[in-house]
C-alpha cells in the first residue's frame, strides 16, 4: 500500500508550482506515495500548473474540494479520500511548503511503528518569519509537546486513526481542534518526530497579511471549539498577556511596578523563544531577536478575540 501526500491549495499558483517542482525531485514519489491536490475552488491559474505535473507524473491528481468552507472541510475529504482509495497514511502538506528530497521517506519510515510524525520546519521569509518561527515549530519549541500535538501542514497520520477521532469541519485551526478532540475523548495516539524530513514553509510577508491570517485563525479556533465543544482556556491562558496589560496598565491605577515587571518578563520570554526557535529559521538573522515579542503579542490579541467570536457564535446558537 501506498501513502497519500495532500496538498491544500487556494488561489496560490506560483507558490504551488515550487512546491510541485520539489515533489517532482523526492525520492519515492509514485513508488511510496501518491500526491493528491486538494484545491479550494482557486480562481487563479492553479488548476494549469497542476496539471502540467498530472500529465508528467501519474501519481499526481488535482481535485476541487466537493464541500468548499475551510481547511477543516478540505481535511475531512482528503481522509475520505484515501480511505476510499486504499491508502495507509496521510502526508498533509501545503501549497507554499518546499520538500526536501528525503522528506516523505523518512517521515514514513519513522511513522511504521507510530500513529503520527512530524517533520522539521525551516521557515523562510523576513522579519514576519522570525516572529513566527515558533508558531510551525510548536512541537519542537516547546518540549513534549509533539506527543499531543504536531502542527497541521507538516507531519503524516495513519489513515486508520480517523476511525477513532476526526477532523472539524472549519474554517481553520483544525489541527488544533483535532488534537483536542483527542485529548476530549481520551484517545492517546503514539506520536513522533522524524528528524530528517525538512520541509520549508512559508509566512506573509507585510503586516497586512499577517493580520489577515490571524484573524483567520482566530475565527478558526472559535469554530472549533464550538464544534467539538470544548471551553476556550487555552485561548484564555494566551489573551493574558493582553488582558495583564488592560487591567494593570488602564484600570488599576498606581500598578506601574508590577506592569513594568511583568513587561520586562514577556520581553525575555519572547527573546527565548527567538533563540529556541532560530534553528528552524532557513536563515536566521540575530538583529531580528526582538521579533517573537511581537508574535507573541499579536497571537495573544487575537487568541483574545477568538474567545469572543466563540462567545458570539454561542450567543447566535442559544437565539
Amino acid at each position: 500500500m501506498k501513502a497519500l501526500l495532500v496538498i491544500l491549495n487556494k488561489d496560490n499558483a506560483k507558490p504551488l508550482a515550487e512546491c510541485l517542482e520539489s515533489i517532482s525531485k523526492m525520492d519515492g514519489l509514485c513508488e511510496e506515495f501518491d500526491v493528491l491536490i486538494l484545491d479550494g475552488a482557486s480562481k487563479d491559474n492553479s488548476r494549469e500548473i497542476a496539471e502540467k505535473y498530472e500529465k508528467e507524473y501519474p501519481c499526481i491528481k488535482f481535485k476541487v474540494q466537493e464541500r468548499l468552507g475551510g481547511t477543516g472541510f478540505a481535511r475531512r475529504e482528503a481522509c475520505d479520500y484515501a480511505r476510499d482509495n486504499g491508502y495507509w497514511a496521510i502526508i498533509w502538506g501545503d501549497s507554499e511548503n518546499v520538500y526536501h528530497r528525503e522528506y516523505a521517506t523518512k517521515i514514513l519510515e519513522k511513522l511504521a511503528d507510530k500513529d503520527a510524525v512530524g517533520g522539521i520546519p525551516l521557515v523562510r521569509g523576513n522579519f514576519y518569519a522570525h516572529a513566527f518561527a515558533w508558531y510551525h515549530a510548536l512541537h519542537l519549541v516547546f518540549p513534549g509537546l509533539y506527543k499531543v500535538h504536531i502542527p497541521g501542514n507538516n507531519k503524516a497520520e495513519k489513515v486508520e486513526i480517523y476511525e477513532k477521532v476526526q477532523y472539524p469541519e472549519t474554517l481553520r485551526s483544525e489541527d488544533y481542534g483535532f488534537s483536542l478532540l483527542a485529548k476530549k475523548m481520551g484517545v492517546k495516539f503514539k506520536q513522533d518526530v522524524a528528524k530528517d524530513s525538512i520541509v520549508e514553509v512559508s509566512l506573509p510577508e507585510d503586516f497586512k497579511e499577517v493580520r489577515a491570517w490571524q484573524r483567520a485563525r482566530a475565527k478558526g479556533v472559535a469554530q472549533v471549539l464550538k464544534n467539538i465543544e470544548v471551553k476556550p482556556w487555552d485561548n484564555l491562558v494566551w489573551g493574558f498577556a493582553v488582558l495583564f496589560f488592560l487591567i494593570f496598565g488602564l484600570l488599576i491605577p498606581f500598578s506601574y511596578i508590577p506592569l513594568l515587571i511583568y513587561t520586562v518578563l514577556f520581553i525575555l520570554a519572547g527573546i527565548g523563544i527567538f533563540f529556541a526557535s532560530k534553528r528552524y529559521i532557513k536563515a536566521p538573522k540575530n538583529r531580528y531577536f526582538f521579533a517573537p515579542v511581537f508574535g507573541l503579542l499579536l497571537y495573544s490579541i487575537y487568541s483574545l478575540k477568538s474567545i469572543f467570536l466563540y462567545m458570539k457564535i454561542s450567543k447566535k446558537q442559544r437565539k
